[in-house]
């Protein structure tokens, strides 16, 4: 049975606006197609080409981390398409090492990859794909919800200027997609709620389905939806029993389907689940709740404004305090004047993900609330809020202080443009983790004279080591080992080079080359230490 709605005050499209989110859709445009390839092309992107071409982490250990030295190709021809290997080994190899990320985004990018290349530019350009196709389902999505040209136009000129969305539609991961995919979901649940037919239900768990292979954490938008089903007549009162009604019963029946549709990833995930927790460990580490707060402030800022500060600088407190509380104010503004519909949904697309990210955090420890892209859910809802506020302020028939709020807005999309135009310029950013250092690493490295770079396998080292090697220059060398193995080298083993470089070992390795070969180091880097050429 069709949910009955009830519109929002009526919004006028004005030539003034449609210019505005013209203009920020085409810088939108631009910044996520402008210098795709000067950000460094971080450990997790590596592992993107590796899973994306079927190239297994254990063949680059066997391969390459045997105590022999080896150059930039042979650690590049680990990111090269290789076409004798075919989709099963890619499912496999993916399942087996890394369960944690479902195979969607990397079976289109093996396809994307055999027409395009492997180049960074082609392996980033898919992302900016998925990135353009999120501006779309937004539109799509306002329509349904607000039945708004005005609203949809405002809130896809934010996200066309969010430097959050803009940074990751230009990253090789699948997190543009599942942002285009919660979108599309959200759509066409709405459209499946209004219009009541099973075609409209099974596209809606298609979706479902399609965010679930994409990204895991889809698990967490089916279940804003069903509450949001729950709170718009998915079960009914009556006669003193409390029913569940059509909609209830067809939302329940699809995301069944949904859920069943994932079942062969299902398998991956309970067979490899000690690869899963170990590979997802870093997310259950505690941290300080002062640091906590301070890392969630920073990310909900991020979706209007990132100049890649870190928590610390004291100016950014300036600008993301008035930004967050102007998010609150738009989630406040929408329950006081939306219609129920509109402002349950934006609420429960906002705050139920994020709830049942921060609960485990408070009761059993972890950082999971604070990983943003764990939070693109309510980052999407708080663009919708906002976008339903500035449009109310300033377009609505009887709006009053017009003029501050297209000050407001206009501010926010500065915000966007500014950051945007500042990133595009940047080698390295934030959410470039834990290969943040890589360019200044290269630039010691390509500065030095035949340098040679001794690391193992250990941690993040492959993806890092990879990673630095698409940024230095053919005379460096790499002389790698098994984890451990490289303690007991022997001073007859060191290369001739007249530049020796160790590269992210823990204190006991290094201290034990020390003794072994004789040669005291010197910090010169991130994780880069330099060895001494005199005994």
């Amino acid at each position: 049975m069709p949910v009955k709605r009830r519109a929002i005050r009526p919004t006028a499209l004005t030539p003034r606006l449609l210019a505005l989110a013209l203009v920020a859709l085409l810088f939108g445009l631009v910044f996520r197609t402008i210098n795709i390839d000067k950000k460094v092309y971080w450990h997790d992107e590596v592992y993107t080409s590796m899973e994306m071409t079927a190239q297994r982490r254990s063949e680059v250990v066997e391969q390459l981390f045997t105590g022999r030295i080896v150059t930039r190709e042979e650690l590049q021809a680990f990111q090269r398409f290789r076409p004798e290997r075919g989709l099963g080994e890619l499912l496999t190899s993916l399942g087996r090492e890394d369960p944690q990320h479902p195979p969607l985004y990397y079976l289109i990018g093996r396809f994307w990859v055999r027409l395009f290349g492997d180049s960074v530019v082609a392996m980033r350009s898919l992302a900016v794909v998925f990135g353009l196709l999120l501006l779309v389902c937004a539109y799509w999505l306002c329509m349904e919800l607000f039945q708004s040209p005005a609203i949809a136009l405002m809130t896809v000129g934010l996200l066309a200027l969010s430097p959050y969305h803009v940074l990751y539609a230009q990253e090789s991961r699948e997190y543009s997609m599942w942002a285009a995919l919660i979108m599309a979901s959200s759509a066409l649940l709405l459209r499946a709620l209004r219009l009541g037919t099973w075609p409209h239900w099974a596209l809606y768990a298609l979706s479902i389905s399609a965010g679930l292979y994409t990204f895991l954490f889809t698990g967490l938008v089916g279940i804003a939806h069903g509450v949001y089903v729950l709170l718009n007549g998915g079960v009914s009162y009556k006669w003193e029993k409390w029913r569940i009604t059509r909609a209830g019963i067809a939302y329940l029946g699809w995301s069944f389907v949904a859920i069943a549709a994932f079942a062969p990833w299902l398998y991956f995930l309970v067979k490899y689940r000690d690869v899963l927790s170990n590979t997802t460990s870093w997310a259950r580490e505690s941290l300080p709740m002062w640091i906590m707060l301070k890392a969630s402030a920073l990310n909900f800022s991020r979706i209007l404004m990132d100049f890649d500060w870190n928590s610390d600088e004291f100016a950014l407190w300036w600008l993301c305090i008035p930004l967050l509380v102007l998010e609150v104010y738009a989630l406040i503004f929408m329950r006081r004047n939306a219609p129920h519909h509109v402002w349950t949904f934006v609420w429960t697309l906002t705050l139920v993900p994020l709830l049942i990210l921060v609960l485990p955090d408070l009761i059993m420890g972890g950082q999971r609330s604070i990983v943003g892209r764990y939070l693109v859910p309510s980052f999407l809802g708080l663009h919708l809020a906002i976008g339903y506020l500035l449009t109310m302020k300033i377009e609505a028939f009887g709006a009053k202080n017009r003029k501050f709020w297209q000050a407001i807005a206009l501010s926010l999309f500065f915000l966007g443009f500014l950051s945007n135009v500042v990133s595009s310029q940047a080698e390295t950013w934030w959410n470039k983790g834990i290969s943040y250092h890589i360019p200044a690493i290269a630039r010691t490295l390509n500065e030095a004279n035949q340098p040679i770079v001794i690391s193992d396998d250990f941690g993040i080292n492959i993806g890092n080591l990879i990673a630095l090697s698409y940024r230095t220059n053919d005379d460096v060398r790499f002389y790698l080992f098994p984890h451990q193995g490289i303690v007991n080298i022997s001073p007859s083993q060191l290369p001739n080079s007249p530049d020796i470089f160790v590269f992210s070992l823990p204190e006991e390795d290094r201290n034990q080359i020390q003794i072994s070969l004789g040669k005291p180091l010197e910090e010169v880097g991130w994780y880069l230490w330099k060895m001494s050429s005199s005994n």
